[in-house]
């Protein structure tokens, strides 16, 4: 019982970072249990793509979704676990601090731009990439973005949280299946939206209708660029006449 306890506390500590955590622990486990290949090294390429990791040459022959599916996807145990400790060291923190569609709308924007990132780098490679790191980047270069902006004192920045997540994502960048370029994505789209969300919260209240109009705005543009993004690669792709 007390471990049940334990987790509800955790959980009423930062609904939204433990709902993430949650999905991408049930999209591992789920994933494996109905197909067994995710279970061995035999197989293992042909799971990852099967369950939406991105390879950039079926993204850009119209698998649009990868760009969402391959956030969620991991290679390993280790790859979840250090991904899911990552999230949880900064995602308690940030949460506390903007309104929680903002930081959903950062953790999957930051995520999508990771993957297109990821994806353009490697067009013409039979790479797979998967993994949450690129939309935990974002999150912890959007809490990043908020201390600079409101100018926090170096002994209130939790600067011990964004070192061990920014160790454990690093880390990553030796794991199989698992692109940088995706990281840059991500942490660089997750510091302008931080950014740009924080100065909206510095001019209007944390709840105004102006500031949230303001961030839907915000998010819509990263969006539309982000749809831009896709479609001018795809078209690029699609003309070279490259075959996966």
């Amino acid at each position: 019982m007390s471990f049940v306890k334990n987790l509800q506390f955790l959980y009423h500590q930062a609904k939204i970072t433990s709902i993430l955590v949650m999905i991408n622990v049930a999209w591992f486990i789920i994933s494996r249990l109905l197909d067994m290949r995710g279970l061995s090294d035999f197989g293992q390429s042909r799971f990852l793509i099967d369950w939406g990791a991105a390879i950039a040459q079926l993204t850009f022959s119209g698998e649009y979704w990868r760009l969402f599916t391959n956030i969620f996807m991991h290679v390993g145990l280790a790859h979840l676990a250090m991904n899911m400790l990552a999230l949880w060291s900064i995602g308690v923190i940030l949460e506390k601090l903007i309104p929680p569609f903002a930081f959903i709308g950062i953790y999957l924007l930051s995520g999508l731009f990771g993957s297109l990132a990821s994806d353009v780098a490697t067009i013409h490679i039979n790479v797979i990439s998967c993994g949450a790191s690129g939309a935990i980047l974002g999150i912890i270069t959007a809490l990043l973005a908020y201390s600079l902006i409101n100018r926090t004192d170096l002994q209130e920045m939790p600067i011990k949280s964004i070192v061990v997540s920014l160790l454990l994502t690093a880390g990553l960048g030796l794991l199989p299946s698992v692109d940088n370029m995706a990281h840059i994505g991500g942490a660089l789209t997750g510091f302008i939206l931080g950014g740009l969300i924080t100065l909206c919260l510095r001019k209007f209240r944390y709840q105004s209708q102006i500031c949230t109009v303001l961030t839907v705005l915000i998010f819509a543009t990263a969006s539309l660029i982000l749809y831009w993004g896709y479609q001018h690669y795809q078209h690029d792709y699609l003309i070279s006449g490259y075959k996966y």
